[in-house]
């Protein structure tokens, strides 16, 4: 597991595995916050590869159907094309998920480490985050 940050006008990437180009399909987070017309920082932002996605794109599925508190909308289903808005409510349900996975490698037990704590981070001064797929 690594964690690539070129210069301070990059998203931070998360790595566990990936060693393909550069400009791939993967996921970025961002903080979440209700009635914030700023754009979040790219310093705020990770990027995870899709190959290296699996484990969390598994435990948000798990969550779906969602519901926007902010919106109302209904979110049937994770969505790899688009935003897909998460409350901290449900994220605390992601986490406590993937704090117990069963990780056989210490590399991988890294990297969920590694992620669980960018997004604890962010959940203290946010409503929740939000996972956009470029797919």
């Amino acid at each position: 597991m690594r964690l690539s940050k070129k210069d301070k006008k990059e998203i931070q990437t998360l790595i566990y595995r990936y060693s393909g180009p550069r400009a791939n399909i993967g996921y970025t987070f961002e903080p979440l916050r209700y009635g914030d017309t700023d754009e979040p920082k790219l310093e705020e932002m990770i990027f995870i590869y899709a190959d290296d996605f699996d484990i969390v794109l598994s435990a948000l599925k798990s969550k779906y159907p969602l519901v926007d508190p902010d919106t109302g909308e209904t979110y049937e289903a994770f969505d790899p094309c688009w935003d897909n808005p998460i409350q901290a409510s449900v994220w605390h349900e992601i986490l406590t998920q993937l704090d117990t996975w069963p990780a056989k490698e210490p590399e991988l037990r890294l990297f969920i480490d590694s992620f669980t704590a960018w997004v604890r981070a962010h959940l203290k001064q946010a409503d929740g985050i939000i996972v956009t797929g470029n797919l």
